[in-house]
């Protein structure tokens, strides 16, 4: 049921609508605000009397709203907030905010290194990306993508905002005293490692070997289930992808014809009738070594994955289009596979993504309908609930986002669905 809607300031971008929950409140990124002279850079909700809490606002860049970039608001345990603000050309600030909205401190990520650190660039857009930020071992790690091929990464000390580190990567994740990070591109965008590093000083405990991010990216951030980092492995796809390309070549030759004269198009359906296009896997990988724990093949296509208690998620589509639940109980090192479940939902033209899983109920959005099912069945529908608009966005990640996710929140038995410039409150 439907139990209010509430404006909140239109997004920079579709990729920093997804909000965030602090205790009681949801976290919705700013920016412009109708009859609004400053940024409205940050409206906390509270979603169970259905009424803004606070706001945050601060100075517009000197290029408007549109060189204002907010990011995707990072909550603390003790309920204060982090929020990266880029201003175009200016500056690349993270502020730490107070559980009532107060701003408490001022982290300026570039300050003296502008052009060092791509953020003043002398271009005619923006063309600076922020990753999510990500919190751990007492410090925060702010990485940000400049023109898809220059990526900055610092770690910060939560405490003071001093700078620990910094390498040219992005941030994945953070998990205990080990940040998960992904090296820049090189000059081929043939290769892309992993690398395991240590919060305190950003030194290398373990490497995955490259894997290829151009023409297509191989390798792809799942989720951290515990202390096991979950990758999507394409390797599978990719290398049928480029056997059959050069098996169709190698047919259109064999034609002996003008190339003009040859149906492509009817040479990849042939060679796909005798080669159904194999799927992907899931690899779990152990945090603190980086070796592979496990891996499990997957029929299709993975767009979107989820950890919840002991069991990963993943919502896969084969070369159907029909779309499946994968469901991988984990016990330490091993793996068990459940049989996977056929999706019943109304998905438009996009794939389903989960937004939301515990040990009672995992949700599932579509672009015109969200879905409860039971989490220990998923077969079990509880509810649905019909959408205007569909709030399916990319992950928040420039350097990587092969995964869809929902601009969606659940907490206290309410479901908040964030659009550019309100929020939808349901009960639960």
């Amino acid at each position: 049921m439907l139990m209010a809607t509430l404006p909140v300031p239109d997004a920079w971008h579709e990729s920093y609508l997804p909000p965030a929950v602090n205790g009681g409140l949801l976290l919705a990124a700013g920016g412009s605000a109708p009859a609004e002279p400053a940024l409205v850079a940050l409206v906390a909700l509270d979603l169970v009397a259905a009424a803004e809490r606070f706001r945050v606002s601060m100075p517009f860049a000197v290029r408007g709203v549109e060189g204002s970039q907010v990011g995707l608001p990072r909550p603390l345990p003790d309920d204060r907030i982090l929020l990266p603000v880029y201003r175009w050309d200016e500056s690349f600030t993270v502020y730490l905010i107070d559980a009532d909205g107060r701003i408490l401190r001022e982290d300026d990520l570039a300050a003296g290194r502008e052009v060092e650190l791509d953020v003043y660039g002398a271009d005619v857009a923006v063309k600076l990306w922020q990753e999510p930020l990500a919190v751990g071992a007492g410090a925060y790690l702010a990485s940000w993508v400049y023109r898809a091929r220059s990526w900055h990464l610092q770690c910060r000390d939560l405490a003071t905002g001093a700078a620990r580190w910094e390498a040219p990567e992005r941030v994945i994740a953070v998990a205990g005293d080990v940040a998960v990070t992904e090296t820049e591109p090189g000059g081929t965008w043939a290769d892309g490692a992993i690398v395991g590093r240590a919060v305190a000083d950003g030194t290398e405990r373990w490497r995955l070997p490259p894997a290829p991010i151009f023409p297509e990216r191989a390798r792809t951030f799942g989720a951290m289930a515990g202390d096991t980092l979950v990758l999507v492995d394409r390797g599978r796809r990719l290398a049928a992808a480029a056997e059959r390309e050069e098996a169709i070549v190698a047919r259109a030759v064999e034609l002996d014809v003008e190339p003009d004269r040859v149906d492509f198009d009817d040479l990849a359906r042939a060679w796909e009738r005798d080669h159904p296009p194999p799927g992907e896997d899931l690899v779990g990988y152990d945090l603190a070594g980086g070796h592979e724990r496990w891996r499990c093949p997957v029929d299709g296509e993975v767009v979107s994955v989820a950890a919840g208690p002991a069991t990963l998620y993943a919502v896969a589509v084969d070369a159907a289009r029909r779309c499946r639940l994968e469901r991988i109980r984990l016990d330490g090192q091993r793996r068990y596979r459940d049989e996977p479940i056929a999706l019943d939902i109304d998905a438009g033209d996009e794939p389903p993504a989960i937004a939301y899983v515990d040990e009672v109920h995992l949700l599932l959005a579509g672009a015109t309908e969200l879905v409860c099912v039971s989490t220990p069945a998923p077969r079990m529908v509880v509810w649905r609930l019909p959408l205007p608009d569909s709030p399916l966005v990319p992950r928040p990640n420039p350097g990587d986002r092969r995964i869809l996710a929902a601009s969606i929140a659940v907490t206290q038995r309410r479901v908040a669905v964030r659009g550019f410039d309100s929020v939808r409150i349901f009960a639960a």
